[in-house]
């Protein structure tokens, strides 16, 4: 048989015929994968779609008997109804190909024979036989196959029982098994792959050593596009995740196109190198995004996939210029569903259909979480709150970007829950403003050009919002309903306007696909570059970053724009229309104790002995005076409900403050509080219990508490575990209120003329003056240092906020504008270094186990006092006061001592301050706390009392 053209006996088979039931097995790496995939139209699963019967049979929308049903109840692990199953681009009915040609069995024609070479020597002498040659490389592949056959085996390749085949059925067998088709010569075995049928074939003038290499690549070649030809049906069959089913478009593409650019090179191939210079690029882009799969297979979300995918793009950066530039697009391609995604939960892009609320599970990198938290005080709060799920975040995303995302969707949703009708809550405005994609960008010129179409996106945003605010109210919702209205194309429609919308589409969807197109940034690369060698661009507009800097070039730009925009407008409106600072005020008058008159009136309320009891008592009515609970002059404790409603009444109302930023006075005088706070009782443990019960002890008021229920607007700002940190602040400020009247107390029980003590010793008369001294620095030290100061700061700081937010013109590189999380975190830190100073933090609890164990002797020194001051001591009792006394001042010099040691040791640090996009200053450094046991030491010992020892 004469040898034909490979290109005459390879032919593509119809792309749209179905596979069989394959069942596939490869190793790559010592790692398997198998896939099972069955054909659709051999599928006997039922489905529920529309019925026929209900169209019209002789109308024109009727369904063609041929139209399988589209299953609508089945779900996909997302949650979402499934959309059609895509068919691959690539042929996949990889079916055995005849390498041999037998046309010339139906020609009737004789063969032409072919020219052979003459030389000078031959024409001018035919009858002398012409000289053998010297070499055998010279006498052509005859004699080297005769050399190869010879028994005595001269050359040493060991091919003396070698088969030799048609050079260009061979060449035409290599090809197909690039494809991943089997020939006569190759034979596919799902279990094992391709494996050749002939053991030592070869062709004229090779031997089988050289040929096994090559034939060895295009064995990889055809086990490889089996693999991934198979992996691409079943992803797609599977209703995988977005970024996976992207993997798989692209697997698909490359194959596509790997097809369609082979196959057009196919009828050039004339020689052995010629093919091998075809298949080396096709083995080397085959074999890498094998290995690429069988990694993937392993990822079990699709985050996990971007980040591997990102990982092997890093590390192709200074190898292969083709898989790099491949890799990249690659990248970029699988990237889209996650961009896409967090465009629109940044708000740059609608979503379409229903959008993400909290009673769903979440999607991507945010969950809706429903968080749980039971306080110190046994209160559960319980609520469902958007979180971010961080081992959904790819782990190309910087720290500082993810955060940023996160907070800027969550504050937006904030924005369209409680103002719906804000200009940012329309996206008109965002489309009208072009906002730029968010893709990757691998080169400096590409990064500036991304930077620079930012700037002008939040300019016009910024200047369409301002001219919005100066129109009337109704031309918005004019334009809103114009732009964001939905035009009804079906239902009110005539049936020929019907008719001719569905035959539009008709056409439109048998247009063939456009994946290979100019627009196709994968399928041109590979048309570019597979074949062709590879070219340094020493451009300088391709000069690219280092890795680790692109993906925060690429997200970071736009995310802090929208991140600036949105927290702008946010904040703005939590400090004009939900009053921020005035229900931070609420805190500190009341938590924080900072309300002189609620003090005082609280104060009297708990522990004054004077005013009418609220208990009730079997036969005595409740008189219509002042009513108090009266702790330091009843047995028994705690108070019911309705003492305390009794005793508590109007306490908050009528110590309210207003500030001027809450308008008109009432009529009456009175304001609504904000936050509706009101007194609560507290749920104890059983242990906090029996102590409570004690009205002589330091826990007996533990149960009274203030509870605070922000509005929703305000709730990124007042967390529960900010309203958790005041709680405990309250819970000890309220001891230190009770010991501050207590010692007050004191000094009536032993100087006032009503007072029965009149032997009042030595022991005693220190232990009143000490015991005020002391609990007056402790108070002080607290309300002065540990409360105001801070708190002045932080008050200084949202003064500042405030004033740049009432910048009518900020500049991007300027504007430092705080989102709702960093001003919780600041609010939260506030209150950090207030607990540090009143010794509530958990590493202090030794030094406030001292504190209380001083605040106990007072309290039952307080009780003696009181007895005796009542008439009712008894004779000989100096010796325990004078053993009060003792335990007392040893209590203060070991709290003095320990003080002097904090002293000694400095400032604690506190947790990092966030890296802000805005922000080029900050960075996530620790801080140092100030120390301030210095004023309380002070204020104790000024004069070195506690210093020297009395006998």
């Amino acid at each position: 048989m004469a040898d034909e053209d490979p290109a005459d006996v390879f032919a593509f088979p119809d792309f749209n015929q179905s596979s069989k039931w394959l069942n596939l097995s490869l190793g790559a790496n010592n790692e398997f994968f198998t896939i099972n995939f069955q054909d659709p139209g051999n599928s006997t699963e039922e489905h529920v779609g529309i019925n026929p019967t209900n169209a019209d049979a002789n109308g024109f929308f009727k369904l063609p008997d041929s139209l399988l049903p589209i299953g609508i109840n089945e779900t996909n692990e997302t949650g979402h109804q499934d959309s059609p199953i895509p068919e691959p681009l690539h042929d996949v009915n990889l079916q055995d190909l005849d390498v041999f040609d037998d046309s010339w069995l139906q020609s009737n024609e004789p063969k032409t024979t072919e020219a052979e070479l003459k030389t000078w020597d031959a024409f001018l002498a035919p009858d002398i036989p012409q000289s053998l040659p010297l070499f055998i490389t010279e006498a052509g592949p005859g004699a080297y196959d005769a050399a190869l056959k010879s028994a005595e085996n001269p050359l040493g390749l060991g091919d003396t029982k070698t088969n030799v085949i048609q050079t260009n059925p061979y060449l035409a067998a290599l090809l197909a098994l690039a494809f991943g088709r089997g020939s006569v010569f190759f034979v596919w075995n799902e279990k094992g792959g391709f494996t050749p049928s002939l053991d030592g074939m070869r062709i004229s003038g090779y031997s089988s050593e050289v040929l096994r290499s090559f034939q060895k690549q295009c064995l990889e070649c055809g086990n490889s596009t089996r693999f991934l030809s198979i992996y691409v049906q079943a992803t797609y069959r599977k209703h995988s995740g977005a970024v996976r089913v992207a993997l798989a478009k692209a697997v698909d593409i490359i194959l596509f196109s790997i097809q369609e650019l082979l196959g057009s090179k196919s009828k050039g191939v004339r020689s052995l190198l010629q093919l091998q210079s075809f298949i080396q690029p096709i083995h080397s882009l085959l074999t890498h995004f094998l290995s690429l799969i069988v990694k993937a297979l392993k990822a079990k979300t699709d985050e996990r996939t971007l980040s591997l995918i990102f990982r092997e793009t890093q590390a192709l950066e200074h190898s292969n210029a083709l898989l790099s530039g491949v890799m990249q697009e690659v990248l970029s391609r699988v990237s889209e569903p996650w961009a896409h995604f967090t465009e629109k939960w940044i708000g740059v892009q609608p979503e379409e259909g229903i959008p993400l609320t909290k009673k769903e599970p979440g999607n991507s990198f945010v969950k809706v979480d429903n968080n749980a938290m039971i306080d110190d005080a046994g209160l559960e709060t319980e609520g469902s709150d958007f979180v971010l799920n961080e081992d959904r975040m790819p782990e190309f995303v910087p720290a500082e970007v993810a955060s940023a995302m996160f907070e800027t969707g969550k504050t937006l949703r904030l924005l369209r829950t409680h103002h719906p009708d804000h200009p940012l809550c329309q996206m008109s405005l965002i489309e009208s403003s072009k906002p730029p994609t968010l893709q990757w960008h691998f080169n400096w010129k590409s990064i500036g050009e991304f930077q620079e179409n930012v700037k002008n996106y939040e300019r016009r945003l910024f200047e369409s919002m301002q001219q919005e605010r100066t129109t009337v109210r109704n031309a918005y919702s004019t334009t809103r309903t114009t732009v964001e209205g939905y035009d009804l194309q079906f239902y009110g429609q005539e049936e020929a306007q019907l008719e001719r919308r569905l035959l539009a589409s008709i056409v439109a969807l048998n247009q063939p696909p456009t994946i290979t197109s100019e627009k196709d940034n994968l399928s041109k690369l590979l048309r570019a570059r597979l074949f062709d060698d590879p070219v340094v661009e020493n451009s300088i507009s391709d000069f690219s970053p280092h890795w680790s800097l692109i993906p925060y070039h690429s997200f970071g730009p736009l995310v802090a724009a929208q991140a600036r925009v949105i927290n702008r407008e946010y904040m703005k409106l939590l400090f004009t229309a939900h009053q921020l600072k005035v229900h931070l005020s609420i805190q500190k008058q009341f938590h924080l104790l900072g309300n002189g008159v609620f003090c005082s009136r609280l104060s009297h309320a708990l522990f004054d002995p004077n005013l009418d009891t609220a208990e009730r008592q079997a036969g005595i009515a409740l008189s219509g005076g002042v009513m108090g609970l009266r702790l330091s002059g009843r047995s028994t404790w705690p108070p019911a409900s309705s003492e305390l409603r009794l005793a508590l009444m109007g306490v908050l109302t009528e110590s309210y403050l207003p500030s001027a930023a809450e308008g008109s006075h009432q009529a009456d005088g009175k304001h609504d509080l904000p936050g509706d706070i009101s007194f609560a009782v507290r749920d104890l443990s059983p242990e906090e219990i029996d102590k409570c019960l004690d009205p002589g002890s330091l826990e007996a008021l533990d149960f009274l508490r203030l509870l605070y229920k922000p509005p929703s607007p305000l709730s990124p700002v007042f967390s529960p575990v900010i309203l958790l940190k005041y709680d405990k602040i309250f819970r000890l400020l309220l001891r230190v209120l009770r010991m501050l009247y207590i010692t007050e107390q004191l000094f009536q029980d032993t100087i006032a003329r009503t007072s029965r003590w009149h032997d009042v010793d030595n022991a005693s008369l220190r232990f009143r003056f000490e015991a005020q001294h002391f609990v007056s620095s402790i108070s002080a030290y607290f309300f002065e240092t540990g409360i105001e100061m801070p708190w002045q700061r932080f008050d200084e700081w949202l003064d500042d906020v405030q004033v740049d937010l009432s910048k009518s013109n900020p500049e991007p590189d300027k504007a430092q504008i705080l989102s709702p999380e960093e001003l919780r975190e600041e609010h939260e830190r506030m209150l950090d270094r207030i607990m540090h100073t009143l010794l509530l933090r958990k590493r202090q609890q030794p030094i406030m186990k001292l504190l209380e164990d001083i605040f106990t002797a007072i309290l039952k020194f307080s009780k003696v006092a009181r007895s005796e001051a009542a008439g009712k001591g008894a004779a000989g009792k100096t010796p325990s006061y004078k053993s009060l006394y003792d335990a007392f001042r040893k209590k203060v010099d070991v709290f003095i001592t320990v003080c002097h040691g904090l002293l000694e040791k400095g400032g604690q640090s506190v947790k990092p301050v966030r890296f802000d996009l805005t922000d080029n200053e900050k960075r996530g450094e620790s801080m140092k706390e100030e120390n301030t046991i210095d004023r309380l030491l002070i204020k104790l010992e000024m004069s070195g009392y506690y210093g020297h020892s009395r006998s």
